[in-house]
Order: C-alpha cells, then structure tokens, then sequence
C-alpha cells in the first residue's frame, strides 16, 4: 500500500514545479510531494590533477638546486606546458541539493509534519541495539535509496545524505507546522555515464 505525504495535488501548481521523493519504509512505499524553490543545484563533477607539475629537465636532488638557481638569476625555467597536464582521476557522482517547501492549506500534520518527518527517516539507518547481527542472522540496515522524481526534469535513485529544516517555523493551533522550508542533499549510489544521462536527465 502506497502512502502519500506533502502538497496536494489538486492545488492547481504543475508538477514540473514539485519534487516526489519515494522510498519503502517499513515495508510501505512512502511518497512525499513538496513544492521547489528557485534553490535546486545539480552539480556533475570530474576529477583532475596535474601530476606532472613539480618535474623538469633539472628536477633531481642537487641538480634541482641548480636549476632553481638559474632561474632566479635568469628569470628563465626548464618547466614546460606539459608540466601542467591534466590527468582524469574519476568522476564524482553527481550531486543535487533541493530546497523544497511544505505549505498546509486544509492538513498541517500531513500536508508538512508528517513529510518532514518521512524524510528524516528516508536518512536514517535502521542498527541492532547491542550486536552488529541478531538472531535471525540479519544485521542492521543502511538508509535505502529513494527515488527522486524532480520538476519531471530527472528521475533517478539516490542516497539521501543531508536533511535540514527550520525546527521554530510558524505553526498552526494543534502545533503543527502551517509551513516550511527543508534542504536535502543526495547522490547515486556511483557516477552515471555519459550514454546514461539521457535516461536520468530529460
């Protein structure tokens, strides 16, 4: 059974302007719906060094001296453009950091309680009290991924790494929150190749 948190979806905003977050927790597949803010970064990101940079023709033991030497008195240097060539180390997985909002119009609890809360517990683990295996000889258990279906724009699984609210936000009469504002960070579980993108990324 499916359960749905967040924004209704009868308020009259597209989707392309909201994010629908999904993850199984405990065993019900749980979706929470919340609107964008201008505040949505993805970031792709390759790794390079230059690991040539510190050679050069005169770059061994003593003769280093020398060489250093020369080019303080001659202003001239036996380094070369190749020195600063760059080596593709890996790629980052791509990261997306969202800040979405929660508004209640009719149900604080399940309209901005209730996703924050889910969201919170799509970040946390699930460990043993006292040993890393029961007896059952299962052990504790990793955050899962969720889904991230975001502004229709991308749709991919990721692992949740940061989720941030503001805990003194305005809050109705019952002492629900009447709205907030939530940041969450999140990655796939390893870099997506170039021919994959078109998949993930519309």
């Amino acid at each position: 059974m499916a359960v749905i948190y967040g924004v209704p979806s009868d308020d009259g905003i597209s989707n392309f302007n909201k994010c629908y977050i999904t993850q199984n927790i405990g065993g019900t597949e749980v979706t929470v719906i919340a609107y964008m803010t201008d505040e949505c970064q993805l970031a792709f990101r390759a790794l390079w060094e230059s690991p040539f940079e510190g050679d050069s023709v005169g770059n061994v033991g003593a003769v280093d001296k020398t060489a250093s030497l020369t080019q303080a008195m001659s202003e001239t240097t036996s380094k070369t453009l190749w020195n600063s060539q760059q080596v593709w180390q890996g790629n980052e997985p791509p990261e997306i950091s969202l800040t979405l909002r929660f508004v209640a119009y009719t149900d604080a609890l399940n309209e901005v309680d209730m996703p924050i809360q889910k969201l919170c517990q799509m970040v946390s683990p699930e460990l043993q009290n006292t040993v890393p295996v029961s007896t059952d000889g299962i052990g504790g258990r990793i955050p899962s991924d969720a889904v991230f279906n975001v502004g229709r724009k991308i749709n991919l699984p990721m692992r949740i790494s940061e989720v941030s609210y503001n805990a003194n936000a305005p809050k109705t009469k019952a002492g629900h929150f009447a709205y907030n504002t939530v940041t969450v960070t999140a990655s796939p579980k390893q870099m997506i190749n170039q021919s994959q993108i078109p998949n993930y990324f519309k």
